[in-house]
């Protein structure tokens, strides 16, 4: 929800701040890891298997490293109550309205 309130705000003139920039690489991380692991899957070449399992261990440790940088700064709340979550939401989303 975060990267949408976001783009709103970029589309409005405001900068990313440290925490979008996070979010962003957290996100970008996610979906690397994700693509490995599905090629990872489906290959049945087992040198493009080992190929890509490297590329997955990468991909998972960068995943982990963006995630604890996030959970550090107090950006990702890994363990908040979905109500909590929700109004975390609704503060970002006025933030980026009130600008």
């Amino acid at each position: 929800m975060s990267s949408v309130i976001s783009a709103i705000g970029e589309a409005m003139g405001m900068k990313p701040d440290d925490r979008v920039i996070a979010e962003g690489l957290l996100t970008a991380a996610k979906l690397k890891a994700t693509a490995y692991c599905a090629a990872v899957l489906e290959t049945t070449n087992p040198d493009l298997r080992r190929l890509l399992t490297t590329h997955l261990t990468d991909a998972l440790a960068e995943h982990e490293r963006c995630t604890r940088l996030a959970i550090e700064r107090g950006w990702y709340r890994a363990h908040a109550s979905p109500e909590d979550l929700v109004s975390q939401s609704l503060q970002d989303a006025r933030h980026v309205l009130d600008g």
